[in-house]
């Protein structure tokens, strides 16, 4: 096994594995670094799994045991004072950088949708059509424009959505919900603090909790009763988002033609009413559907 393919290796077999085997992959691949320094005593405790599961987990990736794997995560990891943008490096040219974050997104995008379960596309779409009065969703700092965009695309296709950016704001709004609603989280780290206490409000008012992290083995994806996990190298490397918003869009992007595809009629319907909506804000003549 090519040692440098490890981490690459963890993200492909995700879906496949069992839920203990999914914990420990997590962990892995949101904190690679403290997992390298593990025991597999300590590594089992942290994500509450058995030695054995870790053991087994391993060998399941076909490694000659757990020490093994970490020599090979070791192997997988940036050299320290590692490039910003992935594997971006000082003197390219902005063509081959530019060429280097193709690669970076293909990578992410392809990643994405090799480790996430069709149940639970099946099951996201399945609560957002089912919230029979409100989608609420959250994001703070760039996770707010996702969340914004998110729920634009959601009321465009007939969803009560609605998009709170303020932490204050959000808390309190999350105290008026209900059975009858979704939360929807955005957030790359999902360890948001602000995220994490307005999720807990909206759970504890009972409603139905979902997100959209990079980080599989995160308190917000703990938390939520479904979090749907977009994958990219720069979430093992950093927690500096770039092309991991990408992959976030592109579940947004597929839920949103999900719904469309389930409700052809009604959808069509609503784009043709929204553009002619619309038709005040083009210039003369330059109406797309004209």
């Amino acid at each position: 096994m090519n040692e440098n393919d490890s981490l690459t290796l963890i993200k492909r077999r995700l879906s496949s594995m069992t839920a203990a085997e999914k914990r420990i992959a997590g962990f892995i691949l949101s904190e690679p670094r403290r997992a390298v320094g593990m025991t597999m005593r300590t590594l089992a405790a942290e994500v509450g799994v058995s030695e054995g599961s870790v053991a087994n987990f391993a060998a399941h990736l076909g490694f000659d045991g757990f020490t093994a794997m970490k020599i090979a995560v070791a192997g997988s990891l940036p050299e320290s004072g590692a490039p910003l943008f992935e594997n971006v490096s000082p003197g390219d040219s902005p063509s081959v950088i530019m060429g280097k974050m193709r690669d970076n997104t293909i990578d992410a995008l392809r990643t994405t949708c090799e480790t996430m379960p069709e149940s639970d596309l099946t099951r996201a779409v399945g609560l957002l059509t089912g919230a029979k009065r409100r989608i609420e969703l959250y994001g703070i700092g760039s996770s707010a424009m996702l969340a914004e965009d998110a729920a634009f695309r959601f009321i465009k296709l007939g969803l009560p959505a609605v998009v709170i950016r303020d932490s204050y704001i959000s808390s309190a709004s999350a105290l008026m919900l209900d059975p009858d609603c979704l939360a929807l989280a955005i957030s790359y780290t999902g360890r948001t603090h602000d995220i994490i206490k307005t999720m807990t409000i909206a759970k504890e008012k009972g409603a139905r909790t979902m997100c959209i992290t990079c980080y599989a083995d995160s308190p917000l994806a703990r938390l939520c009763d479904l979090p749907l996990t977009a994958v990219s190298g720069e979430a093992v490397a950093s927690k500096l988002a770039t092309v991991s918003r990408l992959a976030q869009l592109l579940i947004v992007d597929t839920l949103c033609a999900c719904i469309a595809s389930l409700r052809r009629e009604e959808a069509l319907e609503r784009q043709s009413e929204i553009v002619d909506a619309w038709d005040e804000y083009w210039l003369s003549g330059d109406n797309p559907r004209k």
